[in-house]
C-alpha cells in the first residue's frame, strides 16, 4: 500500500473517531424523533479550548413540525425542593432550520404534565452561531421528585453544548404539599463538562 494511502485512510479512522456519537457518561438521548437525530460526544472543539463536548446533529431530511432530538440527564429533586434554580450552559450552532436551546423541567411522578418547565422556545437559539451563554431560571415545587435537563433540536442542523451548571438561587415562590423525592435518580448532575 502506498504512503499517501495509508496517510488518507489513518485521517479518515481519525475522523471517524471525533464522529462516534458515543453517549457521555451520565447522559441519555430522548425526544420525539431521536432516530433522525445523531447525538452524543464530541471528542474536540468544546467551549473554552476543552477538549470535548455534546453534539446533536440532523441525519434526515423532511422533519415534521414538533420532531426533536434531545440529550438529557435526570437528577433527584432532593436538593433542589422549594428553591429556584439557575441553570446555565454553552451552545453553538450550525445551520438550524428549526430551533434549538437548553431545557429544564421539575416533574413529579403521578403528573403526566411538568410542574415548572422552559426550553428556551421563545427566546431560540437558530442558523449558525458561535458559542454563546444561555440561562435558565426555574422554581422547583417541594412536590417535584426530579428535575430533568438538557439540549434540544428542531428540526435540521447541528448544535454543540457544553460547560453546563445548576446552582440554587433562593427560595421557589410556588407552594405544595411535600412528596418523596425519586430516590432512584442522581443527586447531583453528572458529567455536565462533558469530559468523561
Amino acid at each position: 500500500m502506498k504512503p499517501k494511502t495509508i496517510a488518507s485512510i489513518v485521517a479518515i479512522v481519525a475522523v471517524a473517531s471525533l464522529l462516534s456519537f458515543a453517549i457521555p457518561k451520565g447522559w441519555q438521548k430522548s425526544g420525539s424523533a431521536e432516530d433522525k437525530y445523531e447525538m452524543g460526544l464530541w471528542k474536540i472543539g468544546g467551549h473554552d479550548s476543552s477538549k470535548a463536548c455534546g453534539v446533536i446533529r440532523a441525519c434526515k431530511k423532511n422533519y415534521d413540525i414538533g420532531e426533536y432530538g434531545s440529550l438529557i440527564q435526570k437528577v433527584s429533586s432532593q436538593r433542589y425542593l422549594g428553591k429556584r434554580i439557575r441553570f446555565t450552559g454553552f451552545m453553538k450552532s450550525r445551520a438550524v432550520t428549526g430551533w434549538a436551546g437548553f431545557f429544564v423541567r421539575a416533574d413529579n411522578e403521578d403528573d403526566k404534565k411538568p410542574l415548572t418547565f422552559d426550553n428556551m422556545h421563545d427566546r431560540p437559539v437558530k442558523g449558525t452561531t458561535d458559542w454563546k451563554a444561555y440561562t435558565i431560571e426555574l422554581d422547583v415545587p417541594f412536590n417535584a421528585s426530579k428535575v430533568t435537563f438538557g439540549a434540544l433540536l428542531h428540526g435540521e442542523g447541528q448544535v454543540w453544548f457544553d460547560d453546563i451548571s445548576i446552582e440554587v438561587t433562593g427560595n421557589s415562590s410556588i407552594t405544595a404539599d411535600y412528596v418523596k423525592c425519586d430516590t432512584s435518580l442522581r443527586r447531583e448532575p453528572e458529567n455536565i463538562s462533558f469530559e468523561q
